[in-house]
């Protein structure tokens, strides 16, 4: 028994952990709060959209992306080209 009071007064958890299904955990009520939640639903709800498609921000973001993608891989070829054949003299 002292055993028990002496590792429960050391542990970094002074009160017990609730039993499981009781729901007693401690949620902030703040729009901050509320918002994230609200961003979670939308992210996990099932509609067939990837991530990056669910809001038109990150959709922007994929796209400037991709097109950066494409031109440094352009203007890397045309390099290859202009390397390959050098000027005459």
């Amino acid at each position: 028994m002292l055993g028990r009071l002496f590792l429960r007064r050391m542990s970094s958890l002074a009160e017990p952990l609730p039993r499981p299904g009781q729901g007693v955990y401690k949620v902030p009520n703040e729009p901050r709060y509320k918002k994230l939640m609200e961003t979670q639903t939308l992210f996990c709800r099932d509609d067939g959209r990837l991530v990056w498609q669910k809001l038109p921000s990150d959709m922007m973001l994929y796209y400037l992306s991709v097109g950066l993608v494409v031109a440094g891989t352009v203007l890397t070829f045309d390099v290859f080209r202009r390397l390959a054949s050098p000027p005459k003299n």
